[in-house]
């Protein structure tokens, strides 16, 4: 997973670069990133969240209790009610876009040194509404996406999507290829392009699991939810399960939104960036172990076995912290270079790349509470509540609001605070949430131990990386810049981190090189 990941954040990042080379910080980047975010909205709630977190453990459940045939049709029922909710939700979006008048967004004009040229509030809501037209639709094969991994995930099978993001990147840069073709000062004729290109790779990605679940005969025809068949137990809940998972996609909703509102459209696009940097990380480190973790700890705890619940998720949580914290430093420590290197051309500024820096360490800052949150929601779904999880973001959604508001208003913080409020309410969610697993599956590892081994080892490598960076000449051109500026510190802060965690006996790295010998026994 980490390694099908790894190709789709390298495809991302130069999508991203690109994207940033055509489009800039330009008011019409700032409506496209907009537009993207409402269905992708979607995706994270459902494909990294709330379906998968509610159809994962009654999906497991029934393949252990009750065999394939009734697990077929529970399949069938969830995606047959999702394919006609979702759809009639697009069908709606894409009607109400057609009628809504531009000024209802009240988006901010964008004024003459704009690099897209000036735009009264009417044509940047009229281009959103254009392109929020193209792209909800994006939200019905995401969604579906989800239910058909979430099955393949419970039989052991996670390449095909972990794949998937990989496609849409392949897709979004057909997008740019295509839209670069266009006349360079036409950049909303540019982004119209690259909209209707990521559409159809939205698509394109249900093959990537429909044919593996044909072929295990569990990929039937879509059908209404039947009494008994466990459909109903999936989505009541869902429906709370839909705030407890997305506590950090609802605050970068919110980030994103305040910023185009009260800095002025185009500053959501650092915001954009951040989330893709951190994206980065967390899809390499925390994700792939909470999307593992899951159906076991869903399986676990049908059987109430609380002892195993507990022991999977403690692993789970110190391998998440042995990688995510130095993630979080060493991306937080090259931030500057990688941004100048990559970004710095075509309508992206210097002066853009120091903004984004710091909205990225704002941001990169949540990392391991992220990872810890996650997991920590997982362990209380498959243990059957809901609610805790749920209420928590409830709560937390509105102090991430009161954050921006005295972060960016008060403090003067700019983009910055928005994301520095989003990375507290994280840490907040990850210690409540696990407070909560502790009252319902007591006994456990103490999370103490790694988070200071891992801090510790951290502090070599950032010393490692800081005293190379010292001494190390600055390139000319940027393939000896990436190679000499960031490889170089890149491999050194990793060896030396080894090393530090090697010479504190981390119990991590034997799980690491445990999972690796089994995966090369399984192989052979």
């Amino acid at each position: 997973m980490s390694a099908l990941t790894l190709l789709s954040r390298i495809l991302g990042l130069v999508r991203d670069v690109w994207t940033s080379h055509l489009l800039g910080t330009s008011w019409v980047n700032g409506v496209l990133q907009l537009a993207w975010m409402m269905p992708n909205m979607l995706r994270r709630l459902f494909g990294e969240g709330a379906l998968s977190a509610a159809f994962v453990p009654v999906f497991a459940r029934t393949v252990d209790q009750k065999g394939h045939e009734a697990a077929r049709g529970l399949l069938a029922s969830v995606f047959g009610a999702m394919l006609l909710g979702i759809g009639l939700l697009c069908i709606a979006v894409v009607w109400t876009t057609g009628w809504l008048p531009p000024e209802t967004w009240h988006l901010s004009p964008a004024p003459d040194g704009d690099m897209a040229g000036p735009a009264t509030e009417a044509e940047v809501g009229g281009l959103l509404n254009h392109l929020l037209a193209l792209l909800f639709p994006y939200a019905l094969p995401v969604c579906l996406l989800a239910v058909l991994a979430g099955a393949l995930n419970v039989f052991g099978v996670f390449a095909p999507a972990a794949a998937a993001p990989a496609l849409l990147n392949v897709f979004g840069l057909a997008g740019l290829l295509h839209g670069s073709l266009r006349s360079p000062d036409d950049l909303a004729g540019i982004a119209t392009t690259v909209a209707v290109w990521l559409l159809v790779g939205g698509v394109s990605q249900l093959a990537l699991v429909v044919i593996p679940l044909r072929r295990k005969n569990c990929m039937p025809a879509p059908r209404l939810p039947r009494k008994g068949d466990g459909s109903g137990t999936v989505f009541r809940t869902m429906l709370p399960t839909i705030l407890g998972m997305s506590l950090v996609q609802l605050n970068v909703f919110m980030d994103q939104g305040l910023a185009a509102w009260l800095l002025g459209t185009g500053s959501n696009y650092h915001i954009f960036l951040a989330n893709r940097l951190l994206l980065f990380p967390h899809s390499l480190v925390a994700l792939p172990l909470a999307i593992a973790v899951f159906p076991k700890l869903a399986t676990d705890a049908s059987r109430a076995d609380l002892e195993s619940v507990r022991t999977q998720l403690d692993r789970a949580a110190g391998a998440t912290l042995f990688l995510a914290v130095p993630a979080t430093v060493g991306l937080a420590l090259i931030s500057d270079t990688l941004l100048d290197v990559a970004f710095v051309h075509g309508r992206y500024t210097a002066d853009d790349a120091e903004t984004t820096r710091w909205t990225t360490i704002a941001l990169i800052a949540g990392l391991p509470a992220l990872g810890a949150s996650q997991l920590a929601a997982r362990a209380l779904y498959a243990l059957g509540d809901p609610k805790t999880p749920a209420r928590t973001s409830g709560v937390l959604v509105f102090v991430n609001l009161a954050l921006n508001l005295t972060f960016v208003l008060a403090l003067g913080m700019g983009v910055a605070g928005l994301t520095a409020a989003t990375s507290c309410c994280t840490y907040l969610s990850a210690l409540v949430l696990r407070r909560a697993v502790a009252r319902r599956a007591p006994g456990g590892v103490s999370a103490v131990g790694p988070v200071l081994r891992a801090v510790a080892a951290s502090a070599v490598m950032a010393a490692a990386i800081l005293g190379l960076r010292a001494v190390l000449p600055t390139m000319e051109g940027r393939t000896s810049r990436v190679l000499v500026e960031l490889m170089v510190p890149v491999l050194v802060g990793i060896g030396a981190y080894i090393a530090a965690q090697s010479v504190l006996k981390s119990p991590e790295i034997g799980l690491v090189r445990g999972g690796l010998a089994r995966r090369k026994a399984k192989r052979g």
